[in-house]
């Protein structure tokens, strides 16, 4: 063997047992996939804080239906205003992102709650306007268009062509007798 076949082999030796910049080195292949996974976690749970609160902004918002205390002299974009009210952390935009449908049906049967989205498009034309007397059978259905950042997440949870996802609430009930 040559001097430079040792010297090489040395060199070689020394380079496979040292161990410095390991940990650095295993940290630049884990922080990617760590950053992308805290960031859909985030995500997720920015459109679970969403969801509830539209669901108890809009349990509010139909309570007032139900006692009488909004009738059919009001407007839906009152009733969006009165939902959006009790939305605090989303009143930025919640007035152009949401969508109302408030019906008056004489059974429960008759409730038809068939989603206005075909084809990954938001029918929002078909939607009504109409406060019930005392007794009547009530659907409300309010409908939040929130948009999806994490490529992950929009599989799963886009409900529309664009990617974003249709936040839903919606509150059947039985008008008090006022």
């Amino acid at each position: 063997m040559g001097l430079g076949h040792l010297i090489r082999r040395g060199l070689t030796r020394r380079w496979a047992d040292d161990r410095r910049g390991a940990a650095a080195l295993e940290f630049a292949l884990v922080i990617g996939p760590l950053i992308f996974m805290i960031m859909c976690c985030l995500e997720l749970a920015l459109v679970i804080l969403a969801t509830v609160t539209l669901d108890n902004a809009t349990d509010v918002a139909a309570r007032q239906i139900r006692t009488g205390e909004v009738t059919s002299a009001s407007t839906p974009d009152d009733f969006k205003a009165l939902i959006c009210d009790n939305m605090s952390w989303l009143a930025g935009g919640c007035l152009s992102s949401l969508e109302v449908d408030v019906r008056t049906f004489d059974s429960f049967s008759l409730v038809d709650l068939t989603p206005p989205i075909k084809n990954g498009k938001f029918e929002a034309s078909t939607f009504y306007y109409q406060i019930g007397g005392g007794s009547k059978i009530q659907l409300v259905r309010a409908y939040y268009e929130w948009p999806l950042f994490t490529p992950f997440l929009k599989p799963g949870l886009s409900t529309l062509a664009n990617g974003d996802a249709m936040l839903v609430a919606t509150d059947v009930f039985r008008n008090e007798p006022f």
